[in-house]
């Protein structure tokens, strides 16, 4: 097939077909393109289901439950098609096993779905933001602050991010931020550069 044909099938640029032929090349697919004729695909070449062991599967199906339970609604919706990927490249007794194994996740103690979402996407477009927090003594304050990162504990989620007033980083329990914004100005470091710091103080955070 000719990479206008798979571009109009697929409702893609042609570049984009190209780009992902280098792909499959680099992932030991035998794709082979010729002038005049397009790409061929040899027969014989399948691509395996996916393969887990039983602890592997727990591990992915509890994970993404978590998500569902705990995410803002665009992430738990992902977890939930990316649930239905998995288990649509499994065979049917592999798919049985791996979603009759028991394991679920609870909701936390507050519905925070909005304010995560929006932390969540302040973190990916590199955006500071606006709140207003209840601190410990129960005085409430505005900080502007950076988010690095979102960690789910227990009974509560929290934002480790720099904050502009303290001029350090500090961690902020989601449920004590009484309103948010995200603003329209950029942060002025890199994401790596702002995680490679914040690792230096949290060497054991998994992000």
């Amino acid at each position: 097939m000719t990479a206008k044909a798979l571009a109009a099938m697929f409702q893609v640029s042609e570049r984009t077909i190209y780009r992902d032929m280098e792909t499959l090349l680099e992932l030991g697919v035998p794709v082979e393109g010729e002038a005049g004729t397009g790409f061929i695909l040899r027969p014989g070449f399948f691509l395996p289901s996916t393969a887990f062991t039983r602890d592997e599967a727990d591990a992915v199906l509890l994970g993404l439950r978590f998500v569902m339970a705990r995410g803002d609604a665009e992430i738990a919706k992902a977890a939930d098609t990316a649930l239905l990927k998995i288990t649509d490249g499994m065979g049917d007794d592999a798919e049985l096993r791996m979603l009759g194994a028991g394991l679920t996740a609870g909701p936390g103690e507050m519905d925070r779905r909005e304010e995560l979402s929006m932390i969540r996407g302040a973190m990916r477009d590199r955006r500071k933001l606006d709140i207003s927090y209840r601190a410990e003594d129960e005085a409430c304050g505005r900080r502007l602050m950076w988010p690095v990162a979102l960690g789910f504990f227990d009974k509560v989620e929290m934002l480790a991010a720099w904050c502009e007033l303290r001029d350090a980083f500090r961690h902020f329990r989601i449920d004590r931020v009484k309103a948010l914004s995200v603003l329209e100005e950029d942060i002025p470091r890199s994401r790596d550069s702002l995680l490679t710091a914040y690792r230096r103080i949290e060497p054991h955070a998994r992000i």
